[in-house]
């Protein structure tokens, strides 16, 4: 589980760079700060499991349950990115490219804990 532990930890991470980004390119609403503060939790989880290796499985269950937040917390995002990707314009570009950062950063998570699950890790 060693693994899934820095995982979660560097999720939490990249949602910080994101949120933090997202910021700083306009300014500053609360939604902007959403992904920062999942971020933190899920860094806080992974943290949580290296520190307490008894209870990992409970911090990395609660990672992956924020983490699924994040996707479906970021999914009205996704149309309105490929709308930018299209070259068409949305009323808030950064607030979509957010979301969609936040949904990857998370899925990217939950596929691999699934996988570690999976193995048997």
């Amino acid at each position: 589980m060693g693994n899934l532990n820095a995982r979660a930890l560097w999720t939490g991470v990249f949602l910080i760079l994101i949120s933090t980004l997202a910021v700083m390119a306009s300014k500053p609403t609360p939604t902007a700060l959403i992904p920062g503060l999942l971020g933190l939790l899920i860094a806080l989880m992974g943290i949580w499991a290296e520190k307490r290796p008894n209870q990992a499985r409970l911090a990395l269950g609660l990672a992956l349950g924020l983490s699924l937040v994040g996707i479906l917390g970021s999914l009205r995002g996704i149309p309105e990115f490929l709308t930018l990707l299209g070259g068409g314009a949305v009323e808030r570009p950064v607030a979509a490219m957010a979301q969609f950062a936040t949904a990857f950063i998370c899925l990217g998570f939950v596929v691999r804990y699934l996988a570690e699950r999976r193995k048997g890790g």
